[in-house]
């Protein structure tokens, strides 16, 4: 009988610190899993800060080579009007230049808007990443904790499983 009882005491013992072991275990690959999340995360920002960074270059090169394909077209219709023999610093020839220069403003001002649109929401995107991973980060820290008091807890099983099996043997005596 007293034998049966050690054996079990011992069982229980060892049951309830293998489960601690194992709650151990659970919340480092739960904090090394949110840590490697995170990394990923931050590497996704990181690519969309540089497509930000690189759709304003862009924006920036779209207005120059329409600015100088524009600066080539009013050229050409200069010399067309200039060739017709009209005088194209006055009278209708320049209201159709200064008309087709506002025009080419405005475009370059779209392009250059929406370039920064874009790239805003490219900056969004990378600031949803960050935070994305501190959240998972956090998660991450919860689930650790929450694995670690488990541990504790079976620890104190294993400790009240011994002292009772202790109680118990030592009342057959």
């Amino acid at each position: 009988m007293a034998t049966m009882m050690i054996i079990g005491t011992v069982a229980s013992v060892a049951g309830s610190l293998m489960a601690a072991q194992g709650s151990k275990a659970a919340g480092k690959a739960a904090m090394k899993t949110a840590e490697y999340n995170k990394s990923i995360r931050d590497r996704n920002a990181k690519v969309a800060e540089n497509d930000a960074a690189y759709r304003v270059r862009a924006g920036d090169r779209e207005v120059t080579k329409f600015t100088e394909k524009f600066r080539a077209m009013q050229a050409t219709a200069e010399t067309r009007y200039r060739k017709g023999g009209v005088v194209a610093s006055s009278g209708t020839p320049l209201e159709v230049l200064m008309n087709s220069a506002n025009e080419a403003d405005e475009e370059k001002e779209t392009i250059a808007v929406l370039a920064q649109r874009d790239a805003g929401a490219m900056r969004e995107r990378a600031s949803n990443e960050r935070l994305a991973g501190e959240l998972g980060l956090m998660e991450g820290r919860a689930k650790k904790m929450s694995y670690d008091m488990q541990a504790r807890s079976q620890m104190f099983a294993a400790v009240s499983s011994a002292a009772m099996g202790g109680y118990k043997y030592s009342q057959i005596k």
